[in-house]
């Protein structure tokens, strides 16, 4: 892909606040020069630095480590050009990327200090403003809105369909909230499957989708006549789907990089290399542009700096995503949800469906937003088998008061959002320090404490509070009945070395949204197409009417976005 702006805009992302003060100096700004080496935990384990340093420069840095492709992986190799070209540390951590990046940063400080260098010289040194024009390009036959799945294969399909197209993300890196995806993908009809030995129908799929009165017919049915063309196009990107879905016979997987969501992001934007695609990352659209007939026709955006920017387009495709980033939205549809957080590690506050109902959008099932009842802040959901104990956790929740307020469990979400501010804290013994929680508490989202005091500290509560609240457990679990709310299983003293952690309840998934067609064109209020705008992914409603299927949302996004951007890009040639 020919990304004329992207190093400008890589740049861009990061916060740089100091002066200038990139000259030579007269002393060596290393007084031990050499090759050094240093670890630090990221999202996918270990990120390790080695740094070669010569007497006044920073000369390589190798990064090893696992993390994704399209985040971390892309967060560090820019932060790693940014230091190598100006000889600063005046760097911070990217947005969508922040623990890979503060790891990062933390290895490359290490180094440092081992070669003698001056951190706070280091870190006074400005990043010199690139030359390159920011935006060179600002008119195209498609802009796509939005670089997660469902805009990654809009931007794809309507290049390979004639199309010029440019490539909004409002974070500085591509995948957006399908990265948050767990499980597979949907399909049926695929020469994949066919090969696999998956005996499946379209009408099967059909079937299953339509799991409720409000999933819209007609999307379902495009959904399901297109799924099977869209596994075998990702197969043609180099995707090795497996039939391991489950006891979901349509469910694919795709798991050379990690998750499925992940290996699928990595091959589309991989394959957006050899197209001419233009990306801009960190700009931010505000509002769409119509022309005397009503025709959308362009986007406002800003860079990074506030500055405007207008993109002009025959063809404009929303893949926004969400709003789940937007609590102050998330309240005025879901008032029950006032206390909820959000697992989604893109910037989703819901910009596409707003922009769309100034137009007059018709919008369906807003209040429909699946629940993910354990998340904690900054990292993200912590999937049953992961938590103390699994579904039935061998631990106790307690409040900001450090009271216990509920029989512990999976899903009770209601109680949790209940406290007084929306967020509970776990409890438990080093017995059930598993490999994900051991991984935590390296990236320092689980403490510790020796003492039920140290742990108090450690968690923000009160020491005296927490203690009569464990002294009290204890006191069931040798009774073998507990006194307060009738939990039955795991009631296991909490003695020894003991972990805590804070969590709360995650607006996971967003059912609903801007209402299209089966030609994924936006529909207003009064059923018709608003002529140029287009609309796939999780911005959108209708597809799972109130309830979402398992390996759905992940098809929603790639399967929509594909006829985003086929119907885009024929609107736009003719």
């Amino acid at each position: 892909m020919k990304r004329k702006a992207i190093a400008w805009l890589l740049g861009m992302a990061l916060t740089l606040t100091m002066p200038m003060a990139l000259v030579q100096a007269e002393e060596a700004v290393f007084t031990n020069p050499g090759t050094y080496t240093a670890t630090e935990t990221g999202i996918n384990g270990d990120i390790t630095l080695t740094v070669t340093f010569s007497e006044n420069e920073i000369t390589d840095i190798q990064v090893d480590s696992q993390e994704t492709d399209t985040v971390g992986a892309a967060a560090m190799d820019s932060l790693t050009e940014t230091v190598l070209a100006n000889q600063s540390l005046a760097i911070d951590t990217v947005s969508g990327a922040t623990i890979s990046t503060t790891a990062y940063i933390a290895a490359l400080e290490s180094c440092v200090e081992q070669a003698g260098g001056n951190l706070d010289e280091l870190t006074g040194r400005e990043i010199a403003a690139s030359e390159e024009e920011a935006y060179p390009i600002t008119e195209a036959d498609v802009i796509v809105v939005g670089a997660g799945g469902a805009g990654l294969s809009a931007a794809k399909t309507a290049d390979e369909n004639g199309a010029s197209v440019i490539l909004i993300e409002k974070s500085s890196n591509v995948g957006g909230n399908t990265l948050c995806a767990t499980m597979g993908i949907n399909a049926a009809g695929s020469q994949v499957q066919e090969d696999l030995g998956v005996d499946v129908t379209v009408e099967g799929l059909i079937e299953m989708q339509m799991n409720n009165d409000d999933a819209v017919e007609e999307l379902v049915t495009a959904f399901a006549e297109n799924s099977g063309e869209t596994i075998d196009w990702l197969a043609s990107l180099g995707v090795e789907f497996t039939a391991e879905g489950g006891n979901n016979d349509y469910m694919l997987m795709a798991t050379e990089d990690g998750k499925t969501s992940t290996t699928l992001v990595n091959a589309l934007s991989n394959s957006l290399d050899s197209t001419d695609i233009t990306l801009y990352l960190n700009t931010t659209a505000t509002s769409l542009v119509t022309d005397e007939d009503g025709a959308v026709v362009g986007v406002i955006c800003e860079d990074a700096d506030g500055n405007e920017v207008t993109f002009s387009g025959t063809s404009i495709i929303l893949a926004t995503g969400g709003f789940g980033q937007n609590s102050e939205l998330l309240t005025e549809i879901r008032p029950d949800l006032a206390n909820a957080i959000t697992d989604e590690i893109a910037p989703t506050t819901g910009d596409g469906l707003l922009m769309a109902e100034e137009l007059g959008a018709d919008t369906v099932n807003l209040e429909d937003i699946q629940l993910f009842p354990h998340v904690i802040v900054g990292y993200g959901l912590l999937t049953p088998m992961n938590m103390p104990g699994g579904f039935s956790p061998d631990a106790i929740f307690v409040n900001e008061n450090a009271e216990r307020f509920a029989a512990e469990g999976f899903e009770i979400s209601d109680a949790i959002l209940e406290q007084p501010d929306g967020m509970a804290y776990c409890i438990f013994t080093e017995a059930n320090l598993n490999e994900t929680l051991e991984g935590l508490v390296d990236l320092g989202y689980v403490v510790s404490g020796d003492t039920v005091e140290e742990l108090a500290e450690n968690l923000g509560l009160d020491a005296e509070a927490l203690q009569a609240t464990i002294d009290q457990w204890n006191a069931d679990c040798e009774a073998g009945e507990d006194s307060l709310f009738g939990r039955e299983e795991n009631l296991n003293k909490l003695e020894g070395k003991l972990y805590g952690y804070n969590f709360g309840v995650g607006a996971h998934y967003f059912m609903g949204g801007i209402l299209i067609n089966e030609y994924t064109q936006v529909v207003d209020t009064n059923g018709d197409a608003i002529e140029g705008l287009y609309a796939a992914g999780e911005v959108t409603g209708g597809f799972h009417g109130n309830y979402r299927v398992d390996g759905s949302g992940t098809g929603d996004a790639f399967v929509f976005g594909r006829l985003s951007g086929k119907y885009a890009a024929e609107n736009a040639l003719g």
